[in-house]
């Protein structure tokens, strides 16, 4: 048998080797526990010899130098301010005798451009600052102020140096993006570049990602953006859904890959929703199966939720399934369909909970605008949609028909019959649309021509099938829209109390300040056709002066007093001439002229009397006759009826101007 233990020779001359992993042991052992000793000795002894120093101390106060032992030797970092400090502070050190050697790592404080500060999260619970920090702002001030914005359990390294050139305000600026680092993984990194913030890393999450875009769009005063590349999260299980509520309105829920999918989306919800609110609940991430295209499953997902009354369509990571109220038992099926056949690649099909809710109200749209007709909502069955598009055909001859109908149960008795009835009324509008509600129907729209209009709006209720409730809202383009004539008197009486119209005593003539009057009353008559009202004038008041009209203007400001006086000069002076018949017709222009000699001759004999007794020339003149009043009234009236007032809606007062009236005075009638 041959033994595998040494023989006691060998044993005898190699025995100590067999001591050597104790004495290691040992000899580690010893060192592990001298080291620190021996470290804090050097580094103390160190301190002792610098301390006291006034080229050892910075601008801020503090002591540009950090001592750190390294076993028997002395580590030196810092930033001297200039290479004498450097050297005489060496030199005190390598003197103190504690250290075997002085190793100098300290830099020179320089200006540098462009000044670059980092900070890298290297770890959960750690913090990396590397580059330049300004030489004006010491250390520990900075260290304290940074700390502000991290968890007590992060350490924060610092190892960058003291240099001229930082920007402004640069603790404010380096203390946001410490704060902004957190919602970075690990391996994010922030940087000051002279006045430019950037941010590169992925999101610790969802919400993380949120924070961080809107954070960075209100950088600190004086900075803007600069690199900015802030990857989405991995979720563990992307999801993706689609909620109808019951205002028909969607909630998005879930997760989109990207901002610009996210833009996509609300877009594609919009049109879904048909105006009604959408609200954005998603979260953008990475975590999508590979193989499933982001755009093919949020577009499949709104084309099954638009066939929703109220419900969901929702993507686990996996499958697609919809649970809720279909618009119809049609869409039902269709929904089927869309999951078993027509789902996006590498999605599979998950669980299908749909009814059909009986319709209320029950629907139906007819739409004519610049893009053709287009028929909506639903119909009880395939013959009534027939029925419906020949009643459509024969009017809208050259314009595109779009039949967007739906069938489903539930219609109101003669529901085919009113739209039979309805739709050559919306072919006599150059636009509109034509909605029924189980038995209510609505006509809206303009029309080219007024008359149509207002027949339209006679005609179009009575024209319904009996139990139907009818309306109709048609305008015209550039006419103005009828009004109710209550509103018209009382805007008539305001018009004219508030601006009161009186003419100068014995003129018949419009001051400046009548026009816009006038105006607004024949605006407020075009308004209102049915609005009828008499205009009366008025006399000049007791003992006022006439104003004397311009030679321009006589033919303006003739009274009808005046007028009679020049048809009775008229008549005076019509004697019979030398073509007059003798005899009886001689005498009697003989007579005739005597008469009229003496009176001449009493009248001339009456002027002088009244010229002996005259007045100065400045007295009042006799008050005007009483046909002045009526000769302003007809100013007015021709003056409305220019202005686009109807010939039966104004005209004169008959009769006698009111005792004591002032003013124009505008009476409604009827």
């Amino acid at each position: 048998m041959v033994s595998l233990l040494p023989s006691p020779t060998a044993r005898r001359r190699h025995g100590w080797l067999l001591g050597l992993p104790l004495l290691g042991l040992v000899w580690v052992a010893a060192t592990l526990h001298a080291q620190p000793e021996v470290e804090r000795a050097v580094e103390a002894s160190a301190r002792a010899a610098s301390s006291g120093q006034q080229d050892a101390v910075d601008a801020t106060g503090e002591t540009w130098f950090r001592l750190t032992g390294q076993g028997r030797d002395l580590v030196v970092k810092g930033d001297a301010p200039d290479a004498a400090s450097r050297e005489r502070l060496l030199l005190r050190l390598a003197d103190a005798g504690a250290p075997r050697r002085v190793l100098s790592a300290i830099g020179l404080v320089e200006e540098v451009s462009p000044f670059v500060w980092t900070a890298i999260r290297t770890r959960e619970d750690r913090i990396d600052l590397s580059g330049s920090r300004p030489a004006e702002i010491g250390r520990s001030a900075l260290d304290a102020r940074l700390r502000a914005e991290l968890p007590a359990s992060v350490a924060l390294a610092d190892e960058a140096r003291a240099v001229r050139g930082g920007p402004p305000d640069f603790p404010s600026v380096a203390a946001f993006a410490l704060a902004r680092l957190q919602a970075l993984a690990p391996g994010g990194v922030a940087t000051v570049r002279d006045t430019t913030l950037g941010l590169e890393g992925e999101a610790a999450g969802p919400d993380s990602y949120e924070t961080l875009r809107a954070d960075l769009a209100n950088l600190p005063a004086g900075y803007s953006a600069g690199r900015i590349e802030i990857r989405p999260p991995r979720v563990a299980e992307f999801r993706f859904g689609v909620e109808r509520r019951a205002d028909g309105g969607l909630t998005l829920t879930g997760n989109v890959v990207s901002e610009t999918a996210r833009t996509l989306l609300r877009k594609a919800a919009q049109e879904v929703a048909e105006g009604a609110p959408v609200e954005d609940r998603t979260r953008t991430a990475r975590g999508l199966g590979e193989g499933i295209d982001p755009e093919a499953l949020t577009r499949f997902t709104l084309q099954a939720a638009g066939l929703l009354r109220e419900g969901s369509v929702t993507f686990d990571g996996i499958r697609l399934s919809a649970a809720g109220s279909a618009v119809d038992g049609q869409a039902v099926a269709e929904i089927g369909v869309l999951l078993r056949e027509r789902r996006p690649q590498g999605v599979a099909p998950g669980s299908l909970d749909l009814r059909a809710a009986p319709l209320s109200p029950y629907r139906v749209t007819l739409r004519r605008d610049g893009d053709g007709l287009t028929l909506a909502g639903h119909l009880p069955d395939a013959a009534a949609r027939e029925r419906v598009l020949a009643a459509i055909r024969p009017r809208f001859i050259r314009e595109r028909i779009v039949d967007r109908t739906r069938l489903a149960e539930g219609a109101p008795p003669n529901l085919v019959a009113a739209l039979e009835t309805a739709i050559p009324q919306l072919a006599l509008l150059a636009s509109g649309e034509l909605a029924v509600a189980d038995r209510d129907i609505a006509l809206t729209g303009t029309s080219l021509y007024p008359e149509s209009g207002r027949r339209l709006r006679t005609s179009f209720p009575a024209a319904l099938p009996a139990a139907w409730r009818a309306t109709a809202s048609v305008s015209t383009p550039g006419a103005p829209e009828r009004r109710e004539i209550e509103a018209c008197r009382r805007d008539l009486a305001a018009e004219t109390r508030a601006h009161p119209l009186h003419f100068a005593p014995g003129s018949s003539a419009f001051a400046a300040d009548f026009y816009p009057v006038l105006d607004a009353i024949a605006a407020l008559a075009k308004l209102c056709p049915d609005l009828r009202f008499e205009v009366a004038g008025h006399l000049d008041p007791p003992g006022s002066r006439r104003e004397t009209p311009s030679a321009d203007a006589g033919a303006v400001q003739t009274t009808a007093s005046i007028d009679k006086d020049a048809a009775k000069e008229a008549a005076g002076r019509s004697a019979p001439g030398k073509d007059a018949a003798p005899g009886k017709d001689a005498k009697a222009g003989k007579a005739a002229a005597d008469k009229n000699a003496t009176a001449d001759k009493n009248k001339a004999d009456k002027s002088a009397k009244a010229a002996k007794g005259a007045k100065p020339a400045d007295a009042p003149v006799a008050e005007p006759e009483p046909d002045i009043a009526r000769l302003r009234a007809q100013a007015i009236v021709d003056y409305l009826l220019q202005a686009g007032a109807a010939a039966d809606q104004v005209g004169a007062a008959a009769g006698a101007p009111e005792a004591g009236a002032q003013a124009i005075v505008f009476t409604l009638r009827g």
